[in-house]
């Protein structure tokens, strides 16, 4: 096949690109709302806006890896093996860069796998959907992922390196609560 038959074949499935892309600006929304309290290996490279740039190059990859896959008899299984196979890389390539970066392989993998499964997923559970169709639909779901990742890029970083929520603010306010109520009540009462 040549290079302008491929591109012609590639623009023809704009469907499962615009799926592609919805789904991976979902997974990106998420990979940024959980990398706010994983401890970065270096914060100037790994970042919500990097995490967000990256997601968007695999939303590029994963739905033209669907639509190669199209003359696949059995291409659910196909697509399912392809996205283990990609992760499987990503594992490796976290394993290597741990050997210069710190905590690589504790950051990447959870994003990685979030990433990858998301995407493949809503690739091909989005694909009957308005969000398919639409490119305006498409755009905004883009839109919204990156700015989010823009906007987050300077936010969080636990010290922990485990992926785990921050603490619950209620507890924090009930605490401050009792002890308030506490200190207040012994005031009153010390002078009777």
């Amino acid at each position: 096949m040549s290079n302008e038959n491929a591109f012609r074949w590639i623009v023809k499935d704009t469907l499962a690109l615009r799926s592609g892309l919805v789904a991976i600006s979902i997974a990106a929304v998420v990979a940024s709302l959980i990398n706010l309290p994983l401890h970065a290996p270096t914060d100037a490279f790994f970042n919500s806006a990097s995490v967000t740039v990256g997601s968007l190059a695999t939303g590029i990859g994963v739905p033209l890896l669907w639509s190669s896959l199209r003359d696949f008899r059995r291409r659910h299984f196909a697509f399912a093996i392809a996205i283990i196979a990609i992760f499987c890389l990503v594992l490796l390539a976290s394993l290597v860069s741990e050997t210069n970066l710190e905590r690589s392989v504790s950051y990447i993998v959870p994003l990685a796998a979030l990433v990858l499964g998301l995407t493949g997923i809503f690739t091909v559970l989005l694909l009957p959907t308005p969000f398919a169709r639409s490119w305006r639909l498409t755009l905004i779901a883009l839109l919204i992922a990156v700015g989010l990742g823009i906007g987050l890029a300077g936010q969080g970083d636990q010290k922990s390196g485990r992926l785990e929520l921050p603490p619950r603010a209620a507890s924090t306010i009930t605490l401050n609560f009792s002890f308030l109520t506490q200190h207040h009540w012994s005031d009153k009462h010390e002078g009777s």
